[in-house]
């Protein structure tokens, strides 16, 4: 049970929601093929990936990712933040992602809502 002096138990006071991140949940790299970084979930209330390689990294939510069809990550460190409340339906789309060369590695965190257990 969550204490209300925490985070987790302000959380679920204001919002009646309890929450847990999860780290890379799909994958960690991406190459030059589009893959999904993060899979459609509309549980999801936010998001943030940053790529920690060398190389761009593009994003989008739909598969058609391309240099031209995305948001540019740039290299060592260029981030995106989803966040439910000024992107709305776009959080919880699936994502996914392309470099300008392979293995490149990202780094990726989602905030999801969880089932709340009932007061004992």
């Amino acid at each position: 049970m969550a204490r209300e002096n925490t985070l987790d138990g302000l959380i679920r006071q204001m919002f009646g929601v309890q929450t847990s991140i999860r780290i890379s949940p799909v994958v960690n790299q991406v190459g030059v093929v589009a893959s999904v970084v993060l899979r459609q979930n509309p549980n999801r209330l936010g998001a943030v990936i940053t790529n920690l390689s060398a190389n761009t990294v593009y994003l989008a939510p739909d598969g058609s990712v391309s240099a031209t069809h995305g948001v540019r990550l740039g290299p060592s460190g260029g981030t995106v933040s989803l966040i439910w409340n000024e992107d709305f339906q776009l959080v919880g789309l699936e994502w996914f992602a392309l470099a300008t060369g392979a293995a490149s590695d990202l780094y990726a965190q989602e905030v999801v809502t969880e089932a709340v257990p009932p007061e004992a």
